[in-house]
């Protein structure tokens, strides 16, 4: 049976999803299937890291899609997940972002809960002097708060509404935990800070934008200046085997002068290269790697809102809250290790200007977000991206950087989770 959620919209236009129609990233009837269907459906949601609930009793919340959830450390020092609303009338438990408590207790009739979301305490529950209370057939082990199901991998924590969720390993694929153990198991790892940023764009913008590293040598002019990451570095994608989670990287390279000649030629007339620029402070982009491996940035995209990334010897989690169409919130946690010296950790608060709202590059990332976002509001309907740089047909890993490849695996998978058949409408799913 069919079941209309947008009416006359036009057909994915190609079916190596070369195309993207522009109302995936508008209409409001996708936004809410997109709730229902990825963030409620069969995928491995991230929710913080390990060493947020450093002891029993500590708490965050986060959210999945829509939903805003919250993660405790038990008695027994097990993780659990529940939404952050209360069985009895539907009242948010919970209001810090983070904290320590023995119990859960609503604000608004009292019930407690535990720290695995069962309802422990009803106020009243046998009335007074033989008048009011609950009827004999309520029963407390019925009323515990909606649970996710919950497992880890290097210290991230996952969480899934999904009755039979993949299993976790499978879910994430070979690319993904091999990054996972590169970067947040070799050492173990200690919260530096948080910020957020709020970017009006959709939240599916920016997962291109991590997938595109198309644009990091030529929106970013610091970049490319600096050396940070120029056309001429080695590097390449890695998709899993469904599509949905991509390796980007680029490895440090020699900025020899015939390199160099090449990097001006291919930016000759656009400014976006001044080899002769200066900092004042240099030492930003002096920072030593400390992996010792040569990888100078590695993004690690995980479908469908975690980005684990290293921009030389900046390490973050970021994660995508979307806020309606027009919205999404980049929350970032700053990590560093606990084996780092001092001037270690200096350094990584150094770099960490990178990447940030006010950073040198997620500034110019949001705001060519808000402009695409702007941008599409304004096309008449039937309007479509166009994903050709690297080449279209087979989506594949590559040993090259100026490419689109990985959105498109982004989008196939996209679509196969949102139930859309190749020729279907994007309003129209079985």
């Amino acid at each position: 049976m069919n079941s209309k959620v947008a009416s006359d919209r036009q057909s994915w236009p190609k079916a190596d999803f070369s195309r993207v129609p522009y109302e995936v990233f508008t209409d409001a009837n996708i936004y809410r299937l997109e709730n229902e269907r990825i963030f409620r459906g069969p995928v491995w949601n991230y929710l913080c890291h390990e060493v947020e609930l450093p002891q029993v009793g500590s708490f965050v919340t986060t959210w999945v899609g829509d939903t805003q959830v919250v993660v405790t450390r038990a008695e027994d020092e097990s993780i659990h997940a529940f939404e952050n609303s209360c069985a009895h009338r539907g009242a948010q438990l919970v209001t810090a972002v983070r904290g320590h408590a023995k119990s859960l207790t609503c604000p608004y009739h009292l019930w407690s809960y535990s720290l695995k979301g069962e309802l422990t305490g009803v106020p009243l529950l046998k009335g007074l002097k033989g008048k009011g209370g609950m009827p004999a057939s309520f029963q407390k082990a019925d009323h515990g708060l909606n649970v996710l199901k919950v497992q880890t991998h290097g210290g991230l924590i996952f969480g899934s509404f999904h009755d039979d969720p993949p299993d976790l390993k499978t879910f994430l694929g070979p690319h993904s935990l091999s990054q996972i153990d590169r970067l947040l198991v070799q050492r173990k790892p200690k919260v530096l800070g948080y910020l957020r940023q709020r970017i009006p764009g959709n939240w599916k913008l920016y997962n291109e934008n991590v997938r595109d590293p198309y644009h990091g040598s030529l929106l970013h002019q610091f970049q490319v200046s600096f050396g940070l990451q120029q056309p001429t570095m080695k590097g390449g994608i890695k998709l899993d085997t469904e599509l949905k989670n991509t390796w980007n990287h680029s490895i440090l390279s020699d900025t020899d002068k015939d390199n160099q000649a090449l990097v001006a030629q291919a930016y000759e007339g656009t400014g976006k290269f001044n080899p002769n620029m200066k900092m004042a402070d240099p030492s930003l982009i002096n920072v030593p790697l400390d992996l010792g491996d040569g990888y100078k940035t590695t993004i690690l995209s995980i479908f469908p809102t975690l980005i684990v990334a290293q921009v030389d010897n900046t390490y973050a989690i970021r994660h995508l809250r979307p806020k309606g169409t027009d919205g999404v919130e980049l929350h970032i946690t700053y990590l560093g290790f606990e084996s780092d010296t001092p001037e270690q950790t200096h350094d990584k608060l150094l770099t960490a200007n990178f990447i940030g709202p006010s950073g040198y590059i997620s500034l110019e990332d949001g705001e060519a977000l808000r402009l695409v976002q702007q941008g599409i509001r304004q096309r008449r309907p039937g309007g479509h991206e166009v994903l050709e740089m690297g080449g279209v047909g087979p989506i594949q890993d590559t040993d090259y950087l100026s490419q689109e490849i990985s959105i498109r695996g982004f989008w196939q998978y996209y679509h196969q989770i949102m139930g859309l058949g190749n020729d279907q409408p994007l309003g129209e799913t079985q």
